[in-house]
């Protein structure tokens, strides 16, 4: 999220700076710093974005610039606003829709855009960016691991159609894997907090600290949480487009794994294409709701078992 963040910064830095984003100006210095008058930065507070939070900054925009300038506001972890019944995501809707004046800018940071109702990606001009390194950060080698786990997995499920229970394991591999992130998350708030509280600052600030560092935590195992279930929908729909290709005469270079060309012909001939379509469309579904904390377990189960018995 940090490098978002810089993103944002040097785009407002170019906004306003005389010479296009120069980079030496006291405009561009300061926005950098995210220290300009011009600049409002909404961070959360707890697990969410609140009502409150969202009126004060829409009341920031509606008073006048200074020289002029655009006013920017940047929202960090913008998906956050889905707190307080979808309230906050409705005063941004109508303000995106209505901006306080033409000189309004409005930049909303989120890792994973499905997590923003499509009424207010529709009211947005999206950009994607891939920043180099993976999504999951510190958890790469772990994740490669049950990432060829599950790839095997689902070798077996499409070799033996009929062993039911052992595709209801997929997803209980997947289950034994989230919490072991957690609990390094939580290994590191530890040692975090340690350091915090032998700063020697008063205690109310360092329950301010600790409260805002275990939110923090809290909100990234939920997003790590996310990303390890889409990918895992990923993978599945990979297979199922493979099954797809297979049976509508596609050759083994079309596919995504190779290895499982002589797996699919065999155990899928005369297939239906539809009803593969058909699952392929149920994991679209669950990806986008993945990020709203949906029971992963009932929908890749769903997932699985659709692709063995279908």
């Amino acid at each position: 999220m940090k490098y978002l963040l810089e993103l944002a910064l040097h785009f407002a830095a170019n906004i306003n700076c005389e010479k296009g984003g120069c980079l030496e100006c006291r405009t561009c210095r300061n926005t950098l710093k995210a220290k300009y008058p011009n600049l409002y930065i909404l961070e959360p507070v707890g697990n969410s974005i609140v009502v409150g939070e969202i009126d004060d900054l829409i009341y920031r925009m509606s008073i006048s610039s200074i020289n002029n300038e655009f006013k920017i506001a940047i929202i960090r972890e913008a998906e956050l606003m889905s707190g307080s019944g979808g309230i906050t995501f409705n005063k941004m809707l109508k303000t995106l829709e209505d901006p306080p004046d033409e000189k309004c800018i409005f930049i909303l940071l989120v890792e994973d855009i499905d997590a923003i109702i499509p009424t207010v990606r529709s009211r947005c001009q999206a950009y994607n960016w891939i920043f180099k390194g993976s999504a999951f950060g510190n958890y790469d080698e772990r994740f490669r691991s049950i990432e060829n786990e599950l790839e095997s997995h689902l070798k077996v499920l499409m070799s033996d159609r009929k062993n039911i229970s052992e595709a209801l394991y997929f997803s209980r591999t997947i289950s034994s894997f989230i919490p072991e992130i957690g609990a390094d998350i939580i290994k590191k708030q530890k040692k975090e907090i340690e350091k915090i509280k032998k700063s020697g600052l008063d205690k109310d600030e360092i329950d301010r600290i600790v409260k805002k560092t275990e939110d923090r935590n809290d909100r990234e195992i939920k997003k790590l949480t996310s990303l390890i279930i889409k990918h895992v929908f990923d993978i599945i729909a990979a297979c199922l487009e493979d099954i797809i290709a297979v049976i509508a005469g596609g050759k083994r270079e079309a596919l995504h794994y190779t290895d499982n060309y002589n797996i699919i012909s065999e155990s899928y001939k005369g297939g239906s294409i539809n009803k593969y379509l058909e699952l392929l469309g149920t994991i679209r579904e669950n990806k986008i709701y993945a990020s709203q904390g949906i029971n992963y377990e009932i929908a890749l189960d769903r997932v699985i078992l659709g692709l063995v018995q279908s």
